[in-house]
């Protein structure tokens, strides 16, 4: 009877523990320093990339744990939105003040083009144009599977495209580990399909 008790209350706990994560915007803090001293040092990772994602997730044949540490690492590391969506905020909720933009919004991602790319770089009749993220009709991101995309980011190549990158910074995020690299696949694989705009945006005005 009392193991019963036990796991009725470990139970309760668990499902009290996931509805306040789900329910609060769970961020980063100055306090989440002590890695080595969590029981599972990714949790807190995991938890975060959930919270900010902004947009509704497809777990369906996923691992939970690799999607959201992939949520952070693309949406609190690696700042994608910033060249993958156009534009990337909601208009009005621009984050940098004025006079750069004219607003100083609180930074809303727009999640109806969100990594959908069309975000346009370099000199008139130069121009490299951001790709799109978001899975095609067979659920990979870029069309890419996930060796293709492990290539692309450790070499700068699409072989899909057989297409150099010209901007991305691959020459930085070749270094995360494969582990990193499987759970970017994974969140992108788990985001909602999305069009690249008609009407592009420019790296200085979106």
């Amino acid at each position: 009877m009392k193991r019963i008790l036990v796991s009725t209350a470990a139970v309760a706990g668990l499902f009290a523990a996931v509805t306040i994560v789900s329910n609060s915007p769970l961020k980063g803090g100055d306090n989440d320093r002590n890695r080595g001293e969590r029981e599972d040092e990714g949790a807190l990772e995991v938890q975060i990339g959930f919270s900010i994602s902004p947009v509704k997730l497809n777990l369906k044949d996923k691992d939970p744990e690799l999607v959201g540490l992939g949520s952070y690492i693309v949406n609190a590391q690696g700042s994608c939105n910033d060249c993958h969506t156009c534009p990337s905020y909601v208009p009005g909720h621009n984050p940098f003040p004025p006079p750069i933009f004219g607003v100083g919004g609180d930074g809303q991602i727009n999640s109806a083009t969100y990594l959908a790319g069309g975000v346009d770089f370099g000199p008139p009749g130069n121009v490299v144009t951001s790709a799109n993220l978001t899975p095609d009709a067979n659920g990979r991101p870029a069309g890419l599977t996930l060796e293709q995309f492990q290539i692309t980011i450790r070499t700068g190549h699409d072989p899909l495209r057989n297409d150099n990158l010209a901007v991305m910074p691959w020459p930085i995020l070749r270094h995360m580990t494969g582990r990193d690299l499987d759970a970017i696949y994974s969140y992108l694989s788990s985001i909602p399909s999305a069009t690249t705009p008609a009407k592009h945006c420019t790296n200085a005005g979106q």
